[in-house]
């Protein structure tokens, strides 16, 4: 479905809205003299309450329009439908994708431990048995006896890959990961710590973005708030250019919103579910190998 032509101009022009809207504020500030109010706490609360409102609802709108124009974009949609296709092909052997997790969360933590471990020179093999259960390992490279009769400087460098050494061993051995699961694969997923590594969901990102721009608001409330102005010649209409100057910035911070959004919806979002397809072609590769 078409857009309106309004939201088209607007977003492909927003970067120089938002530049024109900061130079207004910037023009803005030559008329007006800044001065506190001499408010109190509870009337800085009650001024500023309406002002962070419409804050987090100019946000809002134009995170809305981002998520909007990222779900509209053309590498999206196809995304979107070879993930959905990549799904449906999958379904004849969907019983056998719990086992194909399971085998790649075992080669996804012993890359994970591999990597923790080479760092401080030390096999994955000496520290953990096929099955991937933890070995005794004797982490010291260097005995107490050999650290003391070695010379300062040397003896410094000696404590320390030691040190290294164990603290990479406790760290490979107590190390967990963010576990692939079918449901991680055929809907959203995931965090930080994980090696499939899919980003953030749609609803974590909004969840971020709100609490992120709670804090924000409540900021530029609290200064609009307890700072006022007056007109050099003390013109009536100080009040009406001080609210137009927030607005102006309330926008051009929507703007930015609205980039990020857009942003994350073609860039990280789309990214997610391209690795997730990935996943699926080589689950449905694997399935066939499988005996019935």
């Amino acid at each position: 479905m078409k857009k309106s032509t309004f939201f088209d101009l607007f977003y492909k022009n927003a970067g120089y809205f938002a530049v024109l809207l900061i130079s207004l504020v910037y023009i803005g500030g030559s008329f007006i003299l800044i001065s506190k109010t001499g408010k109190s706490v509870y009337e800085i609360l009650a001024s500023g309450a309406l002002s962070m409102l419409v804050g987090l609802l100019i946000n809002g709108v134009f995170r809305s329009i981002g998520v909007e124009r990222g779900e509209d974009d053309e590498k999206m949609q196809k995304t979107r439908e070879i993930y959905s296709s990549a799904v449906i092909e999958i379904v004849p052997e969907i019983d056998k994708l719990e086992k194909f997790c399971e085998e790649e969360n075992k080669e996804a933590l012993l890359r994970v431990r591999s990597r923790i471990l080479a760092k401080a020179g030390i096999r994955y093999s000496d520290c953990f048995g096929d099955d991937g259960a933890q070995l005794p390992y004797e982490t010291d490279l260097y005995s107490e006896e050999e650290i003391e009769n070695a010379k300062e400087q040397k003896r410094r460098k000696m404590k320390r890959q030691n040190n290294q050494r164990a603290r990479a061993y406790l760290k490979a051995t107590s190390v967990k990961i963010k576990a692939l699961t079918p449901q991680v694969l055929t809907s959203e997923g995931t965090k930080e710590n994980d090696p499939f590594n899919f980003g953030k969901s749609k609803k974590e990102f909004y969840s971020r973005k709100n609490a992120g721009d709670l804090c924000s608001r409540i900021l530029m409330a609290v200064i609009f708030g307890y700072f006022g102005v007056s007109f050099v010649s003390e013109v009536n209409f100080a009040a009406l250019i001080w609210n137009a100057l927030q607005i102006v910035m309330y926008i051009t911070s929507g703007v930015m919103q609205m980039y990020s959004s857009y942003n994350f919806i073609v860039d990280d979002y789309r990214a997610s579910l391209i690795k997730k397809i990935d996943y699926l072609q080589k689950f449905k590769l694997w399935a066939e190998r499988q005996p019935r």
